[in-house]
């Protein structure tokens, strides 16, 4: 397991661990959703937060091109 498998599987744990917070529900939704592996709940979160940033930028965009058109 390299570095980066790592990362995602312990921020995979933390977050279900956090959201769910009993045991047998974070495995519950470990097997159902996420295939078995805390990694997989990482790569989900990861990819949840950089589309978030995204729409962040879009949003950001659009307003500063509608701010410049109106004055």
């Amino acid at each position: 397991m390299n570095f980066s498998d790592a990362v995602l599987a312990r921020a995979g744990r933390l977050y279900l661990h956090l959201r769910l917070r009993k045991r047998e529900k974070v495995e519950q939704e470990l097997n159902l959703k996420y295939c078995g592996q805390y990694h997989n709940a990482g790569l989900v979160l990861l990819f949840d937060l950089l589309m978030a940033l995204a729409a962040v930028a879009v949003v950001s965009l659009v307003a500063a091109v509608l701010y410049i058109a109106i004055a």
